[in-house]
């Protein structure tokens, strides 16, 4: 245990980056409908006596006077009311209010509640990664380790890259915690936006070689180091305003991807392409793009040249945000998408796209190395030596091989 986080793992031994560090199995999963209280005492319902055991075992971190208590208390209730106990393995009231709690706390990708994954604690700059596998998952380090270090991962996904602020508000409502970690204790840079006095505005908005970075750049988040001035009130109070505005929309169940291209078009002239809205808005949208190359691409077709370029340029700033915010930032947050501009301009077929995409796939290569399935890594491999035929790709045949 550690005074700060409770329960805790630890490296018992030295690791180089991607090593594994175990396998874990799963508790049964859950379902994933609208009534995540059912949900999970279904799940519960369906353990044996030592996964229960093990279930049971794990931390709450619910505050007793949350909200949240009475919501799961009902709705357990009503799940009892509507499954009878039929024999002695049959979960009480209480269990299952322990239960669903515990979930609550420590559920990953999909609900999945892990034995002893499910222990490690979160920092906001992890050296470990969580990666699901089909009987449960498995983690393996970010970066080399130490024997005595404490084993961490991130719980944010894709806001692992946001605010300081906006970060912890997240830990708080949906994990029950703040984060103490040395990132969440420092300035932030996420937040970082084009000084006024080094780049003046035109009409509200940034000069068109600044918000796209084709000419250097003076970021600060209050004070810029170049020039020392102030950010002013005004500049501060329409940057918070933007991150609300980005915050509500990607998190709304709603995704409405117009409403997220038009505050990412304002996000980019107004903040720049180094803040956390402008890259998680245009991460959206990019990953909409590549569902429609690969859409395509199945059914034997390129992807438009125009769209392609337009999904470069703007993963290009991404990559670029992300890894400033995190060492090997970028192939964390947006490997998937770098393999799939990759195939995109592989399917143009001119020397000059393979050559670029072949650029793309090295990208991807950073991370698929170390983390990537094998179908990806194949894939990957043929892209970055230039094997695959144009046909090839469009067929899906460098998967299959």
């Amino acid at each position: 245990t550690t005074p700060k986080s409770g329960e805790s793992l630890f490296y018992t031994c030295a690791l180089p980056k991607a090593a594994l560090i175990f396998e874990d199995s799963s508790f049964p999963a859950p379902q994933v409908t609208d009534d995540w209280v059912a949900d999970y005492c279904e799940a519960y319902a369906e353990c044996n006596e030592e996964e229960r055991e093990l279930w049971n075992d794990l931390c709450c971190s619910i505050p007793p006077s949350h909200s949240l208590n009475p919501m799961i208390e009902t709705g357990c209730k009503e799940y009892i009311d509507s499954h009878p106990p039929t024999s002695e393995l049959s979960p009480t009231l209480q269990e299952l209010i322990n239960a669903v709690k515990i979930a609550r706390c420590n559920s990953f990708t999909s609900r999945n509640i892990h034995p002893v994954t499910s222990r490690v604690n979160h920092s906001c700059t992890p050296n470990a990664l969580y990666l699901p596998t089909p009987t449960g998952c498995s983690l393996r380090t970010l970066k080399p380790v130490q024997a005595g270090e404490e084993i961490t991962i991130s719980y944010l996904g894709i806001y692992l890259f946001a605010s300081n602020g906006l970060r912890n508000s997240i830990l708080l409502s949906e994990k029950f915690f703040t984060c103490q970690c040395p990132r969440c204790s420092s300035i932030p840079n996420e937040n970082s936006v084009p000084c006024e006095k080094c780049h003046p505005r035109i009409s509200g908005g940034l000069p068109e070689d600044v918000e796209f970075e084709d000419a250097p750049v003076n970021y600060t988040v209050a004070i810029c180091p170049k020039c020392n001035d102030v950010l002013s009130p005004a500049a501060t109070s329409l940057r918070q305003k933007l991150e609300e505005k980005s915050t509500a929309a990607l998190r709304s169940e709603e995704n409405d991807m117009d409403v997220i291209r038009e505050i990412h078009e304002v996000c980019s002239q107004v903040l720049g392409a180094k803040h956390y809205s402008t890259a998680l808005t245009g991460l959206t949208i990019v990953d909409s793009m590549c569902l429609e190359f690969n859409r395509v691409m199945i059914l034997g077709q390129a992807p438009e040249e125009l769209e392609l370029a337009e999904c470069v340029d703007t993963l290009t700033r991404i990559f670029q945000f992300a890894e400033g915010v995190i060492e090997g930032g970028g192939g964390m947050m947006c490997y998937s998408q770098c393999l799939t501009v990759a195939r995109g301009l592989g399917c143009l077929g001119d020397e000059k796209s393979v050559a670029f995409g072949k650029v793309w796939a090295e990208k991807a290569w950073k991370f698929l190395e170390g983390f990537g399935e094998e179908g990806e890594k194949k894939v990957c491999l043929k892209l970055m030596e230039g094997k695959v035929e144009h046909m090839e790709l469009l067929e899906g045949k460098g998967e299959e091989e």
